[in-house]
């Protein structure tokens, strides 16, 4: 028997910034635009933590054996803790960060630059190559530098129940800075992974399944176009293919048919930790917190209040219970958010792991309500 209190004092990491240590001023925040709309955050020091034990499961096992002295005498323990047996348990993030790291060398992906079609090409010939059922909602965007094409890929995986979950990303980088180099690896290519990763697993629970079918509402993934602003943050400068697609399912009666809409978004940061959007329905919230917990994650999740304009806006707005589950706070002070800084060393397979146990157990939880 192994006991509890042979665990690990010495691993220890930083905590997160208690909520009270955050100060918004200026107004509303916007997910696109911290900067220039008078955000500023004033960090408490760092206390110490002892990891969950999920955490030191993924992060701290390099060999198959962990060698330990137990009342003097050695004990290897091979199939209790094994990465393997941790793998079987939760969420391959490992397999997000690759999809990540192949679509983040694609380069930057601003719409009308040649980055943008080898993304588009990227996502099309991967589910195509999967036999996925794949949407290509394209659509004209009108922008201050005139009309600009742009493509939603929608990812659909039918279910015996009837209703919809939708999962979303942005998959395109920023325009404005186009000519740095900013390859948007935390903002746009880690939740493109996660998704991709999210389709993986989904793709394999149908294929189990009588008919090729979830066991459960249908889930959809959608890789949203123009989510970053063409010029400068606005309500109409920003969030392009959400609004085009929120719009386009409220006409149709799409909207009516889902059940809840979970946003990802610079969710791949090493150092996660994922705001309370204020603007988030409070059940989905609630509910989100709770898978959080089943795996003993609630240091990453909803330690601070934050309001933020992203791609749910325009779900919320018509009524779609709609979470944002984002992390605004990217690298000291935010210093890598927009930045050529925002590369792939600075995400991480354990983040994404975190994130693809959350988000499954969520499309689990909303399924049994």
């Amino acid at each position: 028997m192994i006991f509890p209190w042979l665990c690990f004092s010495r691993f220890w990491t930083k905590s997160s910034p208690s909520p009270n240590s955050v100060i918004l001023s200026g107004g509303r925040v916007s997910g696109r635009s911290r900067r220039t709309c008078g955000c500023s955050f004033r960090k408490s020091a760092p206390t110490l933590r002892a990891p969950s034990f999920e955490r030191f499961l993924l992060e701290g096992w390099e060999s198959a054996k962990l060698r330990v002295r137990f009342l003097g005498w050695p004990i290897f323990l091979i199939p209790l803790f094994s990465p393997l047996t941790a793998s079987s348990q939760h969420f391959d993030g490992a397999k997000a960060y690759e999809y990540a790291r192949e679509f983040a060398a694609i380069g930057p992906r601003w719409p009308t630059g040649p980055g943008h079609v080898k993304a588009e090409e990227f996502l099309r010939a991967h589910f195509l190559r999967a036999h996925d059922q794949l949407e290509e909602d394209k659509f004209t965007a009108d922008t201050p530098i005139g009309p600009v094409p742009m493509c939603n890929f929608i990812v659909r995986f039918p279910g015996t129940k009837p209703g919809v979950i939708v999962l979303g990303t942005h998959y395109e980088t920023n325009y404005p800075l186009r000519s740095i180099n900013f390859v948007g690896a935390n903002d746009g290519a880690s939740t493109t992974g996660l998704l991709m990763t999210i389709a993986d697993q989904l793709r394999a629970q149908a294929a189990r399944s009588p008919g090729n079918k979830l066991d459960g509402y249908s889930v959809w993934l959608v890789f949203f176009d123009g989510e970053e602003a063409i010029q400068q943050w606005s309500r109409s400068d920003s969030t392009y293919g959400s609004r085009h697609l929120a719009a386009k399912w409220g006409r149709d009666g799409t909207l009516n048919q889902i059940k809840a809409f979970l946003l990802a978004d610079m969710i791949g940061d090493k150092d996660l930790d994922i705001q309370h959007e204020t603007h988030s329905t409070a059940w989905l919230v609630a509910l989100v917190a709770d898978a959080a917990r089943k795996f003993g994650y609630q240091q990453y999740f909803f330690k601070q209040d934050m309001d933020v304009e992203d791609d749910h806006l325009a779900f919320v707005e018509r009524g779609v219970p709609s979470i944002d589950i984002i992390d605004l706070d990217y690298g000291p002070n935010n210093s890598y958010h927009h930045t050529a800084q925002d590369t792939m060393d600075k995400i991480s397979a354990h983040s994404l792991t975190i994130d693809g146990d959350v988000f499954m157990e969520s499309i689990r939880l909303i399924d049994m309500r």
